[in-house]
Order: C-alpha cells, then sequence, then structure tokens
C-alpha cells in the first residue's frame, strides 16, 4: 500500500505544475490578472510588459542571423 502514497504525491505535485504550465506558457495567449495592482500604479501590466520584452528579443535574434 505505500505505492499508493507515491501515486498521490506525485499527482498532487503533477496537477497544479500542468495548470500552471498551461497557464503562463507563451503558447497560450495572454494571462489573467494577477491583482497585483502595478497597472494602478505604472499604467502597464507586469505580465505584458515582459511579454512584450521578449517577443522584441526572439524577434531581434531571428533577424541578426540573416
Amino acid at each position: 500500500m505505500a505505492w499508493y502514497g507515491w501515486l498521490f504525491l506525485i499527482a498532487v505535485l503533477a496537477i497544479p505544475a500542468v495548470i500552471c504550465g498551461v497557464l503562463y506558457s507563451d503558447k497560450s495567449g495572454s494571462t489573467p490578472c494577477i491583482g497585483c495592482g502595478e497597472c494602478i500604479r505604472t499604467g502597464e501590466c507586469v505580465l505584458v510588459k515582459n511579454r512584450k520584452k521578449t517577443l522584441a528579443k526572439k524577434q531581434g535574434k531571428q533577424e541578426k542571423p540573416s
């Protein structure tokens, strides 16, 4: 019966990891608001700002080799 405990532990750790992977991967689009309040203070969402920087870096790397 000890393997039931290991199976339960793996499930408990894997399910949140899969959910976070789906929510925060670059392929899934924008993430929901996390309620940090940064958009109220600065006028720009932290999640969108970081995504724009990442996309700009990726596009810059693609254009340089040619």
